[in-house]
């Protein structure tokens, strides 16, 4: 069953950074929180990253922190997020452990390959490339944005490998968290954005 808006995210689930084992509740202490679960190989995660890295100013500005979490082996995850300049967090999750504690479905062939090819030209264009493919090549693509106790506010899971959510909808949910954090009624209050 996936997790929802409204419902907590397995933020005490330990995955492996460049500096050790962390877990994102050591990470969402002051503000929103981002988490997002790509692909290292796929042109459309690539094309996701920079949509993020485009609004990082917006982001920062709200609070927010970004983390993208990878398959790969962190040694691995950590050289290509320099390489490409991802300016976040890249985390791995090499044993699947907090993707499966998310529910990050894996697509069906079917819904991996639904996508027009125009698509993916256009994201190859827009400087995407595919990588080699070493493992989960349906792995489900997601994104969460959670409030500073770990509670979902806003979940995109993609339908098919070119479904990325529109980058103003991630950031209207941080604002949506931010505007809660600096009410004196956030106790209170309990506004929620979207899900898909």
């Amino acid at each position: 069953m996936s997790l929802s808006v409204g419902a907590t995210f397995p933020i005490d689930v330990a995955v492996d950074s460049p500096r050790g084992p962390v877990r994102l509740s050591d990470m969402i202490v002051d503000g929103p929180t981002v988490v997002a679960f790509h692909r290292l190989w796929c042109p459309f995660c690539q094309q996701a990253a920079r949509e993020l890295a485009a609004v990082k100013d917006q982001l920062d500005a709200l609070g927010a922190r970004v983390v993208i979490v990878y398959r790969q082996q962190v040694d691995f995850v950590h050289r290509a997020c320099n390489r490409r300049g991802v300016p976040f967090d890249c985390l791995s999750d090499p044993d699947r452990k907090l993707e499966t504690a998310a529910n990050v479905e894996r697509f069906s062939i079917g819904r991996y390959v639904a996508f027009s090819p125009r698509r993916l030209f256009a994201a190859l264009r827009s400087g995407s490339h595919m990588g080699k493919v070493t493992s989960g090549l349906l792995q489900g693509r997601s994104i969460f944005v959670l409030d500073r106790c770990g509670r979902i506010v806003y979940a995109h899971r993609s339908l098919d490998a070119a479904d990325i959510p529109p980058i103003g909808d991630v950031v209207a949910a941080v604002e949506s968290v931010a505007g809660t954090l600096s009410s004196p009624n956030s106790a209170t209050r309990d506004k929620t954005v979207s899900e898909k």
